[in-house]
Formats: C-alpha cells, sequence, structure tokens
C-alpha cells in the first residue's frame, strides 16, 4: 500500500491496489484513539488477502491530536458531515472518497465507556451479515461479553436496541443526509454496506486487538 499525502499536512490514507473495493475508517473521534494502532497492525498483516482498498487511519487527525470527540472547528465528525460544510477536515475526508466505487465501509470506533462489544450493519440488503454473526459468536466463546439492550438512550442519533451485540439498520432509498458519515456515503452509493464496530473501551489492549484482527480474518477477509 503506498501512502498518499495531502493539502492538509495532517491528514493523509493508504490505497492498495487499483479500483478500491473496501473503505476503511478510524480515527473519527479523537478518544477513541487507542484502536487505530491495531487497525493498522492488521491491516498490515491482511494486506495481501484483501481486496484493494483506501485506508483513512485518522478521520479527523485534530480530534486524535487532542484525545477529543470534536475536532478543532468544534465537529463531531459522525454528527456534522455535510457537503456544504465549512469544517476542512470535512472537506479533505469527501475529496478522498468521492469519487470511488466500493462494496463495503469498515469504520472502527471504540466506546470508552462500554464492557460490551456490539456492530452496526447498514446497508441496502435486508439479510443479516452471516460473518458479522459467526464472529460475535467467536469472541462471545473468547469470553468477550456482548451489547443486549439499548447503544445510548440520550444520544438523538442513537437509541438502538442490540441483541448478541448486533443491529441490523436497512438505509432507506432517498435518505437525507443526518451528518453521519454512513448516511453520506450509501445516499451516494459510494459504498453499499456500512460496518460499524465498536469495540470496548473498557477491555484491555491485548483484547482490544484480539477483537480487531479477527474481525479482519473473520468478516472483511471472507467477505470478498
Amino acid at each position: 500500500m503506498r501512502k498518499v499525502e495531502t493539502k492538509n499536512s495532517k491528514f493523509h490514507y493508504f490505497v492498495s491496489g487499483e479500483n478500491p473495493k473496501l473503505l476503511i475508517h478510524s480515527g473519527t473521534h479523537g478518544d477513541e484513539y487507542e484502536v487505530t494502532d491495531f487497525v493498522t497492525e492488521a491491516l498490515i498483516k491482511y494486506e495481501k488477502i484483501l481486496p484493494a482498498f483506501v485506508f483513512v487511519p485518522c478521520v479527523s487527525p485534530s480530534a486524535v491530536e487532542n484525545k477529543t470527540r470534536k475536532n478543532n472547528a468544534g465537529s463531531d465528525m459522525n454528527r456534522e458531515f455535510f457537503s456544504d460544510s465549512d469544517d476542512p477536515e470535512v472537506q479533505i475526508n469527501i475529496e478522498t472518497i468521492k469519487d470511488k466505487d466500493f462494496e463495503l465501509f469498515v469504520s472502527f470506533h471504540e466506546d470508552p465507556l462500554e464492557t460490551n462489544y456490539y456492530l452496526y450493519d447498514v446497508g441496502y440488503k435486508k439479510i443479516n451479515n452471516e460473518f458479522v454473526l459467526k464472529h460475535n459468536r467467536l469472541l462471545k466463546d473468547r469470553g468477550v461479553k456482548l451489547l443486549n439492550g439499548v447503544d445510548d438512550a440520550e444520544d438523538p442519533h442513537l437509541g438502538y436496541d442490540f441483541k448478541e451485540g448486533y443491529r441490523k439498520l436497512i438505509h432507506p432509498e432517498n435518505y437525507h443526509d443526518d451528518g453521519t458519515i454512513s448516511a453520506w456515503v450509501l445516499n451516494r452509493h459510494i459504498a453499499e454496506e456500512y460496518l460499524l464496530p465498536e469495540i470496548p473501551g473498557k477491555l484491555n489492549r491485548e483484547m482490544k486487538k484480539f477483537i480487531v484482527e479477527s474481525f479482519f480474518s473473520e468478516v472483511m477477509v471472507k467477505s470478498f
């Protein structure tokens, strides 16, 4: 994979191959910075058996640098992601992906206060992702607790009920841009499916690394 520098000196991304079919994000929120190292390590390990990809390690470089949810412009990158945004970090992310045609978009997040693992499966397909469900069972067998219940009742964008760490959301046609990166991408068919694994922030580093690496091997590699 090759590193691509941009006009924003702190924003870069990596590209592998031609016509990338996989988009990978981490570092959307700066208080979830620890998972980025594990994603990068797993990507290096599985690069040769993954399809061509684009990897953005720090979607919001300033938030990661400050270790805060919001960036230097005061934006939560996954709540204020709009085409007409004057936030330079939003615009550089749009430039990076706007003309692409991905099959799968995976955005790794970390829930700092959570002990349970959970994942959002969002897209146009109505069927559950069996690779994800098998991976969840693998995690459970390894002692990882899976969320059963609501993700965050106080966040107006959330309030979804999970069963065994999984929630399927069918993305409607003609949906509006709601400020999330997933909606912006899916609305334009830049990707057809979006997976957001939430790594429990309360777990130790070894277990976080296992969750990420096994997600690569059992979900991302097997999806292509």
